[in-house]
């Protein structure tokens, strides 16, 4: 019964990873492309808002179970009973770090863009007509640091799946 409970915790923990994962991927290889082929730039910006605002409360949601099975999976993993000296054991330790830290960045990262760069850009253009293609100069700064963290959201989302897969081999 009680491996019944772990495999369910460590598929939630899977199932809130590929959605929030995922859906980051989907959004940055299907529906952005698809938008910057189709669309005028204002257009994009401002159908990307409401499709991240729609998002946002999922991608939160999965933040916090994300956090919550993975503690439970760290004690899991680990027997904290017995000295972490052997080889195996500080394979794990160091790569479960690197993707708690990469976990943490995600984090910061995501509501950078969830509070902080979303908002302001939704803002500014909020006024613009969409068929615009090309923003106000005073816009493009905004626009800018809104993409690097979005890309940057992308990259840190593949490292931690290489983590993961990591972790789960004990490397």
């Amino acid at each position: 019964m009680i491996d019944v409970i772990w495999l369910l915790i460590r598929w939630i923990h899977v199932m809130a990873a590929v959605i929030w994962i995922g859906g980051n991927l989907i959004l940055a290889m299907v529906i952005v492309p698809y938008f910057k082929q189709n669309l005028p730039l204002v257009q994009r910006i401002k159908l990307l808002t409401q499709v991240g605002k729609r998002f946002e409360p999922i991608v939160w949601g999965c933040v916090i179970v994300l956090l919550f099975t993975g503690i439970a999976n760290i004690f899991q993993i680990i027997d904290f009973s017995e000295p972490l000296s052997n080889e195996f054991v500080n394979n794990v330790m160091r790569t479960l770090s690197i993707k708690l830290i990469l976990f943490i960045t995600l984090v910061v990262l995501t509501g950078m863009h969830s509070f902080v760069f979303g908002p302001r850009l939704a803002a500014a253009i909020e006024s613009l007509e969409d068929s615009i293609d090309e923003l106000p100069e005073d816009i493009r700064p905004i626009h800018k640091r809104m993409s690097i963290v979005s890309s940057l959201m992308g990259v840190v989302s593949l490292l931690i799946l290489l983590a993961a897969v990591a972790l789960g081999m004990g490397i």
